[in-house]
């Protein structure tokens, strides 16, 4: 019994963050395919700001050996040139969240920027 116990302690907790139906699948299929024990909280996060994820992310942090936070860039991309002039962009924001993060204290957060797409 001590055994197992011990054991279960060992295992590590990796949290993902991502936006997006495709790349929830996709981490689904390579937890399902190769039997990892990885956390995909919360299920989707769609139609989520960056700074709403980036507070998921924070919050992660602090119960996970790793927390992935997968950020579409087409999307960035997209709402940036829609931005109005004058207005914060979306990529300025994501510059923030980004030097924010990095920043944090145990270094636990990896952030994967994807473009086109996660799968390649």
């Amino acid at each position: 019994m001590r055994n197992n116990k011990k054991r279960l302690q060992l295992r590590k907790v990796y949290s993902f963050v991502v936006d997006g139906k495709c790349e929830l699948w996709y981490l689904q299929m390579l937890k399902q395919h190769e039997a990892l024990n990885i956390n995909i909280e919360p299920k989707l996060l769609q139609n989520k700001k960056l700074r709403e994820q980036f507070e998921l992310v924070k919050k992660l942090a602090e119960d996970s050996d790793k927390v992935f936070w997968i950020i579409d860039f087409d999307t960035i991309e997209k709402e940036r040139q829609e931005t109005k002039k004058g207005a914060i962009s979306p990529l300025e924001k994501f510059k923030e969240l980004y030097n924010k993060a990095i920043n944090i204290k145990d270094k636990n957060i990896v952030i994967i920027v994807n473009n086109p797409c996660l799968e390649y």
